[in-house]
């Protein structure tokens, strides 16, 4: 087999190998799990966030904060949190919608690293 050829096969077989192995590491990828997993694994149903109709509403700041408590605790929960607490931001204070960060059903988000580098981890 001349040289290139070989070089070309070789390079084609990794490839091949390679291509093989990324459904193998998806799978091994644990489900992703939302903030509304856990509200669930604690026994928290849909309709206590959403209420009960057929369907399904946004949830105000003011339902999260009737089990989570009043905002002026939470800031001082989350008062050693650097550089800034998010939850007394220099921005909106602590009238932010808790949706903005805590997002339910998807990833949640660190909404400061829109513009800033704050690199605190959201539950």
């Amino acid at each position: 087999m001349p040289t290139s050829l070989f070089h070309r096969f070789r390079t084609a077989t990794r490839l091949l190998l390679f291509a093989a192995m990324i459904p193998l590491g998806l799978a091994a990828a644990q489900p992703a799990t939302f903030t509304a997993d856990l509200h669930k694994a604690k026994g928290v149903s849909c309709a206590d966030c959403h209420g009960n109709g057929k369907k399904k509403t946004f949830v105000p700041a003011e339902r999260c904060l009737g089990c989570h408590g009043p905002e002026a605790d939470l800031a001082k929960k989350t008062a050693e949190v650097k550089p800034e607490n998010p939850h007394a931001s220099p921005h909106w204070g602590s009238r932010m919608e808790c949706n903005v960060c805590h997002r339910q059903h998807e990833k949640t988000v660190n909404w400061c690293n829109h513009c800033h580098a704050f690199n605190f981890q959201v539950p």
